[in-house]
């Protein structure tokens, strides 16, 4: 062990034998005297200090945050979910029904009022501008006595759950493929 100096009773002074183990005694680092019993953690000026009870009335005392416990899971093989269709438009669903309202001699706004729709949703319809709401499609369907929607098969998609968040990287390479 050899020569104990002045400097190392001091040190020693700041240390407590615990469970065989030297453990530094906690100060009050606002007054610096040894805090015996309970720390506290305050904020003073936007500062975090652990103090002594006579201190802590110099800050507002840090609220307690409640550590979670981290659980594992066991690894869970990836899902196989199927995606059903039920029906969708068929492709060209545009140009059948101008196709049927032009077979019949009709204006748009003649179709409109039959379907009790407005003129400028059939123009859009027939533009393929927008693609027609359901109670729609069944309107035209039972005027023109003809399908406009076809079953499409049932598509078994894997999936596997990854906490994967786009990096900046990825955003800019979507960013570019908008323009």
């Amino acid at each position: 062990m050899g020569k104990q100096t002045k400097s190392n009773k001091v040190e020693s002074a700041n240390f407590l034998k615990l469970a065989g183990r030297e453990v530094k005694k906690m100060e009050c680092e606002i007054c610096g005297r040894e805090i015996k019993g309970r720390s506290y953690r305050i904020i003073v000026e936007g500062s975090e200090m652990t103090v002594c009870a006579r201190c802590k009335e110099y800050g507002v005392e840090k609220p307690f945050r409640e550590v979670k416990k981290l659980t594992l899971r066991k690894k869970s093989k990836p899902r196989t979910e199927p995606i059903v269709f039920v029906e969708e438009l068929v492709e060209n669903f545009s140009q059948i029904i101008r196709r049927e309202r032009e077979k019949r001699g009709w204006s748009q706004a003649e179709l409109a009022k039959r379907i009790q729709e407005k003129e400028s949703l059939i123009r859009k319809i027939e533009n393929g501008e927008i693609t027609p709401e359901p109670e729609v499609v069944e309107k035209l369907e039972k005027l023109f006595g003809l399908k406009l929607r076809e079953k499409v098969p049932e598509v078994k998609v894997e999936t596997k759950k990854s906490n994967l968040t786009p990096t900046l990287g990825d955003v800019v390479v979507i960013k570019k493929k908008k323009k």
